[in-house]
């Protein structure tokens, strides 16, 4: 299939753009036009420090100096080519693409660092869409740009910039964006690449130096969807230090934690790089940590790729399967004598010798009896059903043991109809809301910045606080409550007047995990007859 090149992008004048600007740090273009109009000087580096946008995945970088009047789209001419091939429909949905853009006459555009990448803006009938795609090489003297891109069916973007016509499609290429792929000082890398997320390996396997050492482990499911290994190999001749293991799930299964160790052990002082979809990228993270390797050598870029359908079966399969279950299911929820065997998970910290009756009462029916409620309550003759087993833990249950009289954020607190926003948004009136057993941690909440639910508003008179709480306030910088409060006031522990002298960020996060309480030591412990 020869590539397609009559495909004309011109610049439009205006789009039609969706009220946040960045995503990651929820600021509108609003925000933006207020922050510049109070700061003529303002660039990308201080609108981030002061509103945090463009500082995580820099997709609203575009948007950001198109809000300080730069120049930041590029028109350009595409020329698009499958680089995999398919031999049956499941293999021609995996085609990954080479998309050339050749940039217009215009302003130099910047150069690429390796692992950066380009948002392309197009407009379909539905309206404005934004995709962002590595940069897998750039020739800067004739101005063209290669992204690598793999259909998604499903998708807005990829079926409609990649259909097979000579239709005109109205695309803009934005400046790069992200910090880039570097390797920190190290002088070896691994890359650890499955599917069109070795687009990023390919732009550092382009840019690796004489004296530089990289391998790249390249999964995907067949060796039809391998793409870039003809520049693979002339980059391993070329390169000495170069190397690269093409891995095919189909045949030899997917990366085992052996051959992640493996690789541990041969480049000891590497730095490491994971690119793929989620589950590939979660499994090869815990393989590394599990080998020894610090996590400030593993680097994650994770493409949000759709899962892939597992293979279906058939319908005595699955009947078999269920009958199983059910057999199986009165021995792991009923006998008490299987305690340690039911799939909890681990007790949070400081509940290791709780049993279950500890915290979970029995239900006081019969299993016949309880049969009969949830019979009743599924055909409309009950209005509650019942609990096989063991009753959940509600709040009421936590606060037997961990009842504090001066609780600053006592559960019922939140209650009243003045927290109406902040339970809808938190949840703050249920213990299990930020503290979910069988988690093996102190504290699950995922968000630290839901202070905002009630404090959005606060004024602190004579503030003596550096930064005052105000500029906190205004510059939306809620995760920093923590650091310097104890939510429920049950340590011996005095807030600093200063952030910087405030416990760290990461000393809290492992404090929320396992670590020892950064808020010195406890004044209301959990009542020792109970925890017994």
């Amino acid at each position: 299939m020869k590539a397609r090149t009559d495909l004309v992008i011109p610049v439009r004048d205006a789009y039609a753009r969706p009220a946040v600007a960045c995503l990651c740090a929820n600021v509108t273009h609003a925000d933006l036009a207020d922050a510049i109009a109070s700061d003529p000087e303002a660039t990308l580096e201080s609108l981030g420090a002061t509103l945090g946008c463009g500082v995580q995945c820099g997709s609203c970088i575009p948007a950001i100096r198109e809000a300080l009047g730069q120049v930041a789209w590029f028109a350009a001419r595409v020329a698009i080519q499958p680089i995999t091939t398919a031999s049956e429909l499941n293999g021609a949905e995996r085609l990954i693409y080479r998309v050339e853009l050749s940039l217009e006459e215009g302003p130099p555009y910047p150069v690429v660092q390796p692992g950066q990448h380009v948002v392309l803006r197009a407009e379909d009938d539905e309206g404005v869409i934004e995709r962002t795609y590595t940069v897998v090489s750039q020739d800067v003297a004739g101005r063209r740009l290669t992204v690598a891109i793999r259909r998604k069916p499903e998708g807005r973007f990829t079926p409609w910039l990649l259909r097979d016509d000579t239709a005109e499609r109205r695309i803009e290429v934005s400046v790069p964006g992200g910090p880039g792929l570097g390797t920190a000082g190290y002088r070896s890398a691994v890359f650890f690449a499955a599917g069109v997320g070795v687009t990023p390996a390919v732009a550092m396997a382009s840019a690796l130096g004489n004296s530089a050492t990289m391998h790249l482990d390249y999964s995907v499911t067949s060796a039809e969807d391998a793409a870039f290994l003809p520049r693979f190999d002339n980059r391993c001749k070329e390169r000495s230090g170069f190397s690269y293991t093409l891995r095919e799930t189909s045949v030899e299964g997917t990366i085992r934690q052996k051959e992640v160790r493996a690789l541990a052990e041969r480049f000891p002082a590497a730095k490491f790089f994971i690119c793929g979809p989620q589950g590939y990228v979660d499994f090869v993270l815990r393989a590394l940590r599990k080998s020894g390797v610090e996590r400030q050598r593993i680097h994650v870029e994770l493409f949000a790729l759709s899962a892939q359908k597992a293979p279906s079966r058939s319908f005595r399969f699955k009947a078999y399967v269920a009958g199983a279950l059910l057999m199986l299911l009165p021995l792991l929820v009923l006998l008490p004598g299987l305690q340690e065997m039911r799939p909890h998970g681990h007790p949070n910290v400081g509940h290791e010798q709780l049993k279950c009756v500890a915290c979970h009462a029995e239900t006081p029916a019969t299993l016949r009896q309880t049969l009969q409620a949830k019979v009743k309550h599924t055909i409309g003759l009950r209005e509650t059903g019942a609990v096989f087993g063991m009753q959940a833990v509600t709040t009421a249950t936590c606060t037997q043991c961990h009842a504090n009289p001066g609780d600053r954020h006592a559960p019922h607190r939140f209650l009243e109809p003045r927290f109406e926003k902040a339970r809808a948004e938190t949840g703050a009136q249920q213990c299990v809301s930020c503290h979910r057993e069988h988690s093996g941690v102190r504290i699950t909440a995922a968000n630290t910045g839901y202070c905002v639910s009630c404090h959005a508003d606060m004024k602190v008179k004579d503030d003596k606080t550096s930064p005052t709480h105000d500029v906190l306030v205004r510059e939306k910088r809620w995760d920093t409550c923590l650091q310097c409060h104890d939510y429920h006031g049950n340590h011996k522990w005095r807030a600093p007047l200063r952030l910087v002298d405030a416990t760290t960020v990461d000393v809290l996060e492992k404090y929320m995990k396992t670590g020892p309480s950064p808020f010195g030591s406890p004044v209301i412990k959990a009542k020792q007859e109970l925890v017994q």
